[in-house]
């Protein structure tokens, strides 16, 4: 069985840009391109995969949401990303979309699948591949903070949180085990749980004064196996009907709840015809060579020079390039 890596790259860059205060010998910032591209090599050499996807957001991906949710995503505030700006928010928005392209040409000369789908979001490109294009015959780790993946973790599935702790200081591994031992979530259901919560990082409000610890203890169900939402809401009319009021909030705000699965979901995302054929024709007949002198061309022309390079190209080139017939 292949294994593919996948990985959400604005997920990965911002958490970069934003904690990385490294400069050029210009006084240019570069921490977002260079930690990027550190993590990446990083990655691969921690799971060794056959394949590498690196998945960008697609031209017009919040389009789709916003028709459901007109507020979706919106009051993301751009200042304040790295410390290194924090008296010009010009400065970092310029430094941002430089270091973006930067990195774009960089990614271009690596054997790396790079999809990104007009109108579909990184988290919507990666679950179509990973339970449609990748299905069978492959084992897939999808690499993100982003919580949303959890929804997507099978026997073969699975999520790597690049986020140090104590007891995992390299990250940690969300497997089917981990989501129904620490989740406690069979991990279809995730997409409910956040329905019901909401998602303040995406403006998606949730019912008013439940948690998902609140949500949990409600519905254990949640635990047991796949329910929809007229299973959610048949609990929760069972159990007034036995006089236990505090679910009445949860029917009458069925209708939020419906709505913001549409927004969370990403089992069943509607992707049109169109789109499925655009994001497989970025592994189809695509064959890629590692062009080692231009990466370091490319570094270079910013003034970056890392030390270990030599292992940067090592590791590149150990990944596999070849075009994949669906």
């Amino acid at each position: 069985m292949q294994k593919v890596l996948f990985i959400d790259l604005m997920n990965m860059f911002v958490r970069c840009f934003s904690s990385i205060r490294l400069s050029n010998d210009d006084g240019l910032h570069v921490g977002g391109v260079f930690g990027t591209l550190n993590s990446l090599q990083s990655q691969i050499r921690m799971h060794s995969p056959d394949l590498v996807s690196v998945v960008w957001e697609g031209k017009g991906s919040s389009e789709r949401r916003r028709r459901i949710l007109k507020e979706y995503k919106e009051g993301r505030k751009f200042r304040g990303l790295n410390r290194q700006f924090e008296y010009s928010q010009e400065d970092e928005k310029e430094s941002f979309a430089r270091q973006l392209q930067l990195l774009k040409g960089c990614l271009d000369v690596l054997p790396l699948y790079q999809p990104a789908v007009q109108y579909l979001e990184a988290d919507d490109q990666i679950a179509y591949s990973c339970k449609q294009l990748f299905k069978n015959n492959y084992e897939k780790l999808i690499v993100s903070t982003d919580r949303d993946y959890f929804q997507l973790v099978d026997k073969d599935t699975s999520i790597f949180r690049p986020v140090k702790t104590k007891e995992n200081p390299k990250g940690e591994i969300i497997n089917l085990k981990w989501m129904l031992n620490k989740e406690e979530v069979y991990p279809p259901n995730y997409a409910l749980l956040k329905a019901i919560v909401g998602d303040k990082s995406d403006n998606i409000k949730g019912v008013s004064g439940v948690g998902e610890i609140t949500v949990k203890r409600d519905f254990p169900i949640l635990a047991d196996g796949e329910v929809n939402i007229d299973g959610i809401l048949e609990y929760a009319k069972n159990k007034v009907a036995e006089k236990n009021q505090k679910y009445k909030k949860y029917i009458e705000n069925s209708g939020l709840i419906e709505r913001n699965y549409k927004l969370v979901q990403l089992l069943d995302v509607d992707v049109s015809l169109q789109s499925i054929q655009a994001l497989e024709k970025c592994y189809e007949n695509k064959e890629m060579k590692f062009n080692s002198y231009k990466l370091r061309i490319n570094l270079l022309s910013e003034n970056i020079s890392p030390n270990n390079i030599d292992n940067w190209v090592s590791v590149f080139n150990s990944v596999r390039s070849e075009p994949i017939t669906f």
